[in-house]
């Protein structure tokens, strides 16, 4: 049987390929590119909507007249999302390898749709059902823009369907040479990851691979000791006007706002910037902002003069934690998962990134879950002094033990990681 791929390296085959590409399909494949595109963003907002959620809502809950909330179901309220996130991490491999990437996307979208009927049937709409609603209606673009895209290239050509991946090709590609090129390397890759895919859990924690786990996973767990989920999902309750004078709503739009922007420049600082330097700089600011709002709360809880300076002084809180995030952008929001990407030896990376992403949320909901009981029982002051400690500790000892991956090439990594290793043997 002709391989799919020399029977379109046929002359007249590839004419008429061309031919049909300058016909019709120059400008569908740059549809089909963008369908892909928009589905992959709007799933992206999706999944951002649902973690800043909790941050808004809480006070709206709180407000609601016809509906009663305790401090311990509001610590699930912010929980439920990285306790999902960490079982979805654990499945994401599997289902994605058994059923493909389309499927998998396509198939994530009803659940969240299923809250949409259901919110729409209820016919409440305050505000914190609102924000609900609007994530879930989100997830409906998401349907149309995937259903006429056809299942990946990659996929379909682990599974063996070579002539499906090359029709795939085709349609996302401006010409059949293009498609057969991409097919090519897709084929190679897959050869190689075939090769990959016999790591064993036991591989993993071994030398060379020991290092760089055990880097990608005291960074993840020291990216959640920073407190920056429970900080952004709480956000509002740590801005409350009964604590920091406040409207916290404003504040909380302002440091929305400012999330947002210190995403492109961290994207600047990431392509300049030594991963190493970057930690040292965002632990600093990170450290001062905590220490600040740790200082500010204890001032409030003492009483007399102290306190009622911190109450004339309202502005701090806000101005604590836009420090807070801009330093968590510029490192420690970032890094971990950068290093995921560039650190991670070539051979075990798949599996290896599985286990550091489950640790991560793990430890995600953890500190998400206690922050509340933290705030409750140790104090705000305590809580933060805490989260600063835990950031200080955490740089000293992982800078020390991280390689620098700036501009540093894959094949680079691995062999790095391979003469420390051989050096530890000798």
């Amino acid at each position: 049987m002709q391989d799919p791929v020399d029977k379109l390296k046929e002359p007249e085959e590839l004419m008429d390929s061309q031919s049909q590409a300058r016909s019709g399909l120059f400008q569908s494949h740059v549809i089909y590119q963008v369908m892909g595109v928009g589905a992959v963003g709007v799933g992206s907002l999706v999944s951002l909507l649902a973690m800043g959620y909790t941050s808004p809502a809480l006070p709206s809950m709180r407000n609601d007249p016809h509906f009663s909330i305790t401090h311990e179901q509001e610590s699930w309220v912010g929980a439920v999302m990285p306790a999902c996130a960490f079982v979805g991490s654990i499945a994401a491999g599997p289902l994605v390898d058994r059923l493909g990437r389309r499927a998998v996307l396509l198939h994530l979208t009803w659940p969240l749709v299923l809250c949409l009927l259901v919110s729409f049937s209820g016919g409440q709409y305050l505000s914190w059902r609102g924000l609900a609603w609007l994530a879930a209606a989100l997830c409906l673009p998401v349907l149309p823009l995937l259903y006429p895209l056809p299942e990946t290239p990659y996929y379909l050509t682990r599974t063996g369907n070579r002539e499906a991946s090359l029709s795939a090709l085709r349609q996302l590609r401006h010409t059949a040479q293009l498609a057969v090129k991409e097919q090519e390397e897709i084929s190679k890759k897959c050869i190689a990851s075939e090769k990959s895919s016999h790591v064993s859990m036991w591989e993993i924690i071994q030398s060379p691979n020991l290092w760089p786990l055990s880097v990608a996973a005291a960074l993840m767990l020291a990216q959640q000791t920073t407190g920056y989920t429970a900080v952004v999902a709480f956000a509002s309750s740590i801005l409350d006007s009964e604590q920091s004078g406040r409207d916290s709503s404003s504040s909380s739009m302002l440091l929305g706002i400012v999330n947002f922007l210190c995403t492109f420049l961290s994207l600047y600082y990431m392509s300049k910037c030594r991963r190493r330097y970057l930690l040292l700089v965002s632990a600093a600011i990170i450290v001062c902002s905590l220490l600040t709002l740790s200082l500010f709360f204890w001032a409030q809880s003492t009483g007399g003069y102290i306190s009622a300076i911190a109450k004339n002084m309202s502005f701090v809180p806000v101005i604590a934690l836009l420090a807070y995030i801009v330093g968590s952008s510029l490192g420690w929001r970032i890094i971990p998962w950068v290093f995921v990407v560039e650190g991670m030896p070539s051979r075990v990376r798949g599996k290896a990134s599985a286990v550091v992403v489950a640790i991560n949320w793990a430890s995600a909901f953890l500190i998400t879950k206690t922050f509340s009981w933290s705030i409750s029982s140790l104090g705000a002051h305590n809580t933060f002094l805490g989260y600063a400690v835990m950031t200080g500790i955490s740089t000293i000892l992982i800078h020390h033990s991280m390689p620098e991956t700036l501009h540093q090439s894959a094949a680079q990594m691995d062999q790095l990681y391979q003469e420390a290793a051989k050096s530890k043997q000798q």
